[in-house]
Formats: C-alpha cells, sequence, structure tokens
C-alpha cells in the first residue's frame, strides 16, 4: 500500500504544479501524509514541525543569504533535527489514549517547510490537504475495486 500511496501521490503532485503552479510540500509528501490521515495526532505533529521549521528558515534568511540549494538544505536540516526530537519526545500516554505528536517520517517536515518558504505556508497547506485527501481516496477504491491485488 506505500508503495502505491507514494506513486499516486507522486502523479498527483505533477499534475497539479503543472495546472496550479503550487506544490504540495514535496512530490512524495502527499503520499505520506495520505497514509497517515487516520492518525489526526500524527499529522498535527508533522504541521507543527513543518512550522515551526518554517518560521526558522525565515529566521535565519532575515541574517544569511539562503536561497535555492541552501534553503532547502537548511529546511530539511531543521526539520529532520525537530523530527528526531519528536519521535522520541513528543508523546502523551494517560490510561485512555496514547496520543503521539510525532512527525510522519524525518525529511517531510523539511519538504513542507521548504515549499512554504517558496509559496507560503496556506498555500502549501491548501494543496497538501487536496492531494492527500485524493491520494487516500484513490488507494481505497485501488482496493476496494481490487484493482490492485493485496500483496500481503
Amino acid at each position: 500500500m506505500i508503495e502505491l500511496a507514494i506513486t499516486i501521490g507522486i502523479v498527483l503532485s505533477l499534475l497539479f504544479v503543472e495546472a496550479f503552479g503550487m506544490a504540495a510540500g514535496g512530490i512524495i509528501v502527499p503520499g505520506y501524509i495520505a497514509l497517515q490521515l487516520t492518525s489526526p495526532d500524527r499529522i498535527l505533529g508533522v504541521l507543527a514541525i513543518a512550522l515551526i521549521t518554517f518560521l526558522l528558515v525565515k529566521l535565519i534568511s532575515r541574517y544569511t543569504f539562503l536561497f535555492g540549494r541552501r534553503q532547502m538544505v537548511v529546511s530539511l536540516l531543521i526539520g529532520t533535527i525537530f523530527s528526531i526530537i519528536s519521535h522520541h519526545y513528543m508523546f502523551v500516554n494517560t490510561a485512555t489514549t496514547t496520543l503521539e505528536f510525532s512527525a510522519v517520517g524525518w525529511v517531510v517536515p523539511g519538504l513542507i517547510a521548504h515549499w512554504s518558504v517558496k509559496q507560503g505556508y496556506v498555500k502549501t497547506l491548501s494543496m497538501l490537504a487536496i492531494t492527500s485527501i485524493l491520494v487516500r481516496l484513490f488507494v481505497i477504491l485501488a482496493y476496494w475495486g481490487q484493482i490492485i491485488p493485496d500483496l500481503y
């Protein structure tokens, strides 16, 4: 299912970039987010880390020449650091629930932050929401309609 979600996410991301001129936070991001749509705590975790990364990159870019490849590397580095921290420390265990506010993957928040700096946080999140929901829908339809045989 992971391969199918990532593939559909790549195709939809490329189509949306060509059609609307806006990216959904990187080509692979909608596939990963689509797989986590049933875990709102994980989505909140990735969005929080992406926002922190976005704000830090904007702050750093005030004092340095941060654009292009450098901006991408700094975004990925900061996002990865906060993702690793979130995997170890951002969870809440109670008697009734286990919330895990950790990020999805290590590079996903950095990719979202990088594209947010380029085109705006709200635009990036809007495109990410649309494409992720469509990816999830197509994955459900593919398995429900037995278009793709179950590989497990």
